[in-house]
């Protein structure tokens, strides 16, 4: 469960929160362009280096998602496919797949820190770490919320590895925001893909993932 659903925030926090949510209401464009605005002001209000945004098809927990669309932004090309592959490490199925089940079978969002989704450290050990470390970023605050066709919207804030971890002040003003979009995590994912994508075995995961963001197969 969140540490933070008592939590309170500053009233400089709230205005922070309500601007970002009327920015993205009132800015014209579509579904692309409003999650880039929310997650670009949401990064910079909780202090975040850089973001993924995916819609994961058919989603089993413990099974390792299968993205069929993925947004990021802060990110420069070459940490992309370094981020990709510390985030397809099978260690991590591991780690998600206990908040997974709690997802579906409460049909809630949630957002957590890595503190909290991890409490065993996987992300510590010898092959994992390595493979964040090579890509220079930190274990990230997460967002995840199950959405149609038993699918699920994810989200990940992260920092560059040598920087401070986040904060439950942060994971409560992302759950704040995040929470509030709930169309965002529902509409403008590409649906007909979403529903035609097999189970596949990690290494054509990690294919996927590659080619959904536009980068070769290595």
């Amino acid at each position: 469960m969140s540490s933070v659903s008592n939590l309170t925030i500053p009233e400089e926090d709230a205005r922070s929160i309500v601007r970002i949510l009327a920015d993205v209401a009132g800015v014209e464009g579509g579904h692309e362009e409003k999650k880039q605005l929310l997650m670009d002001g949401l990064c910079s209000l909780v202090d975040g280096d850089f973001w993924a945004w995916g819609l994961a098809a058919d989603y089993v927990p413990g099974e390792g998602a299968i993205y069929t669309s993925i947004m990021t932004g802060g990110l420069e090309e070459e940490q992309i496919p370094r981020l990709l592959l510390a985030l397809g490490v099978p260690d991590l199925d591991e780690v998600m797949g206990p908040l997974g089940k709690e997802i579906g079978e409460t049909g809630k969002h949630a957002t957590r820190l890595p503190r909290d989704y991890d409490p065993d450290n996987v992300f510590g050990r010898d092959g994992v770490r390595q493979l964040w470390a090579d890509s220079g970023i930190g274990a990230p605050l997460v967002c995840y919320r199950p959405v149609t066709n038993n699918c699920l919207s994810g989200i990940g804030i992260f920092r560059k590895a040598d920087r401070h971890p986040f904060t439950y002040r942060e994971e409560k003003i992302a759950d704040l925001i995040l929470s509030e979009v709930v169309w965002l995590h529902e509409q403008g994912w590409p649906w007909e893909s979403a529903m035609k994508v097999p189970q596949l075995p990690n290494r054509c995961r990690l294919a996927l993932n590659f080619l959904l963001e536009g980068l070769p197969r290595k």
